[in-house]
């Protein structure tokens, strides 16, 4: 059976800093989540299967957008997407509670979104405070990085969007019941991906959606939103399941760093 990995992205709760530090030896994943792996939510997106799971991710961040055709008609254009990543599978593994908590994250980061304290407080209380990596854009390409892990190569999965569907009208609604961002299947199609992540299912999307025009509009704009993800490799791949929850400001994300330019932690133009 092919391993695979779960990411809950959420979005960043303090202003990051520019080093690249790897988690301590002392901290190691849980790899072994297959009873989590049976509480993902259904959806008409193409199924992982012959999948092990080995990460469960909540990532905090923003889905970005700018107005600047100068049309005020014109619908806003997608740049992309920043968040950090955080350990949610570790502590997960043996809560009987486990699925209540997978349904509930998305919300509960979108309704704390001004509330950053609250959030982190909400973290630790649950033992998601471990930072494994970061997701970003290069260019237009969709990155999910597990930077802080120790392990050569780390975790890196670079994935063009292959599929979507509306996300159910069951789940929580954002700013309106409409405002849920897509559900999305997204995978390696270059073989660029390392470390054992190359497929990503964006689930149990809240709120993010795009205005319908740029009118009244700034040049930069970001949505708030909170979404669940999926990661699976091709056949011959290993995969990775990936629930990322994106909220918050960018503000608290451009300076983030991976040992490069940190202008690869930065929202890059993206083609819906």
């Amino acid at each position: 059976m092919q391993p695979f990995t779960i990411f809950t992205v959420l979005a960043a709760l303090a202003i990051l800093t520019g080093a690249n530090r790897s988690l301590s030896d002392s901290y190691v994943p849980a790899i072994d989540l297959d009873a989590l792996a049976k509480l993902m939510p259904e959806s008409a997106l193409p199924k992982p299967s012959g999948l092990k799971l080995k990460y469960v991710l909540l990532g905090v961040g923003t889905q970005n957008y700018t107005c600047t055709s100068g049309k005020e008609d014109d619908p806003p254009r997608s740049t992309g997407a920043v968040a950090r990543l955080y350990d949610m599978g570790t502590c997960l593994q043996d809560s009987q509670y486990a699925a209540e908590i997978i349904s509930f994250v998305s919300p509960l980061a979108l309704s704390l979104n001004s509330h950053t304290q609250h959030l982190d407080l909400i973290l630790r209380s649950h033992g998601f405070q471990q930072i494994l990596g970061h997701h970003f854009f290069h260019l237009s390409t969709p990155v999910f990085a597990l930077d802080r892990l120790s392990q050569t190569p780390y975790p890196l999965a670079q994935v063009s969007k292959l599929g979507e569907t509306e996300a159910p009208p069951s789940t929580f609604p954002g700013a309106s019941a409409d405002a849920n961002v897509a559900w999305l299947f997204l995978q390696d199609t270059h073989n660029i991906s390392r470390g054992g992540i190359d497929t990503v299912y964006r689930i149990e999307t809240a709120g993010g959606k795009k205005p319908a025009t740029c009118r009244d509009r700034k040049p930069s704009l970001e949505v708030d939103y909170a979404a669940q993800c999926k990661k699976t490799p091709r056949p011959k791949g290993k995969s990775c399941l990936l629930i990322a929850t994106q909220i918050g400001s960018m503000d608290h994300l451009d300076q983030v760093d991976s040992g490069g330019s940190s202008e690869e932690f930065r929202a890059a133009p993206y083609t819906e």
